[in-house]
């Protein structure tokens, strides 16, 4: 399991081409209310657990969110989450909040393009089904392989 994470890690850190879900225009104008559906409580599956993500209004251009991944009933790690114009920026902690990364260092997948409903990021995508459901699919590397984790997230 260990080994899924620091792969994931590396994918999220990832210069490369490798990591990107797909091609997309990029944005001429960003306006973080665009992600305003994005606000609120979502669980929902991924990596064989629980998934959980919690955002929070606008403010500032800026919107923060917190993830936890869980599995049978033991928390795997947690995500501290920035969205703003530039893309998605976290840092991960294991169970005990001992930080993956180094101190002032954390992931971004970078801002790609926007579609309504649609977070389009590099390696990165969410995607609005309905007011009540979303999909993030996460693009990563497994040895050569290239893989795709899809989640499959209902607002709470």
């Amino acid at each position: 399991m260990m080994l899924a994470f620091l792969i994931l890690s590396f994918c999220m850190s990832s210069s490369t081409d490798a990591c990107t879900l797909q091609n997309s225009s990029s944005i001429d104008s960003f306006d973080i209310e665009t992600y305003q559906w994005l606000v609120g409580s979502w669980k929902g599956n991924g990596f064989g657990g629980i998934s959980e993500e919690v955002w929070a209004p606008p403010i500032d251009g800026t919107m923060m969110g917190m993830y936890r991944h869980y599995k049978d009933g033991k928390i795997i790690f947690y995500e501290f989450m920035l969205l703003d114009q530039d893309g998605l920026h976290l840092k991960h902690f294991h169970a005990d909040l001992k930080g993956w990364e180094e101190k002032d260092d954390f992931v971004t997948f970078e801002t790609k393009g926007q579609k309504d409903g649609q977070i389009i990021l590099k390696g990165l995508q969410f995607e609005k089904k309905s007011d009540t459901t979303m999909q993030i699919r996460l693009r990563m590397r497994r040895g050569e392989e290239l893989h795709t984790e899809v989640f499959d997230m209902q607002k709470q």
